[in-house]
């Protein structure tokens, strides 16, 4: 009922999750946010980097890799240091684009990679090849149509290839997500009340769980590999928005002709102050 409630204000607000036929004027600003935290990189957050991507998709020596979404760099980073012969990166912002360029160029100078804009919906930006790794974290469902996307990024996956991929987790309050990231996205002077809001209420939220926020800030970064605030304002900000079940997911990319490999963090909360993504390794079987 709390969904179809949402869903209707989401369509007599005009905010439908889908955009196609809009020019995309509300999507987030990713590359601001990536290229501000990149530019503080430091071996830390690589070695992170390199444990996560490790975990989800296995070993990489000698494998080709391609990395949708690229967004910082970091992970095109992580496989080159664990081993990869090549990797390919790709996204759609163009300030991801030269803030990957400069995070390979800083972490992996002699290494063979290469760094372009490209749009997973449109199949005419994509590679011809395809690939023994391919990664996509917390991206395809910022597209506007994840569906596509994910089949879109499971074509370019080699014979008994890995598809490493991130998906937010539906909620009951994941309607009411899709509302608050397009004004967040569509209006900047939202942004800096919006995120004090949040931080103010998630903080509180912790104290009276007997959780210690200020301990839980001071060690995001060994933890997530990634800073605090800037995954608030990805949070607040990602839009377009679209979340899946687990049970979905899975039927969709094994009947692309995958199987399910491993999984991570696929039981979803009420979403009270949002979803965290599941993590999903398939393994081409045609």
């Amino acid at each position: 009922m709390v969904s179809g409630i949402l869903s209707g204000m989401i369509q007599s607000l005009g905010l439908s999750q889908r955009t196609g036929g809009d020019p995309l004027n509300a999507r987030y600003d990713f590359g601001r946010n990536w290229s501000e935290l990149a530019a503080r990189f430091e071996d830390e957050h690589l070695d992170r980097a390199c444990e996560d991507l490790r975990r989800l998709v296995g070993h990489l020596k000698g494998k080709t890799f391609l990395d949708i979404g690229c967004g910082s760099g970091l992970h095109s980073a992580a496989a080159l240091r664990l081993g990869a012969a090549q990797v390919r990166a790709l996204d759609y912002d163009a300030d991801c684009v030269e803030t990957t360029r400069a995070v390979l160029s800083r972490f992996a100078p002699q290494a063979e990679w290469s760094v372009g804009r490209a749009d997973i919906l449109d199949k005419a930006s994509l590679p011809t090849e395809t690939f023994d790794v391919v990664y996509s974290w917390g991206v395809l469902h910022h597209t506007g149509d994840m569906w596509t996307a994910v089949g879109n990024a499971a074509r370019l996956v080699g014979k008994g290839g890995r598809f490493g991929i991130a998906i937010y987790l539906k909620t009951p309050l994941c309607g009411l997500w899709a509302i608050e990231k397009r004004l967040y996205s569509s209006h900047r002077w939202l942004r800096p009340p919006v995120k004090a809001l949040f931080i103010s209420a998630y903080m509180l939220a912790r104290m009276l769980r007997h959780r210690d926020p200020i301990s839980f800030v001071r060690n995001y970064r060994t933890r997530r590999g990634m800073e605090f605030l800037a995954d608030v304002d990805d949070w607040l900000g990602g839009f377009p928005y679209q979340s899946t079940s687990a049970k979905a997911l899975e039927m969709a990319v094994e009947n692309l002709g995958f199987h399910t490999r491993q999984r991570f963090n696929v039981k979803p909360g009420i979403g009270l102050f949002g979803t965290g993504c599941g993590e999903w390794c398939f393994e081409r079987m045609d």
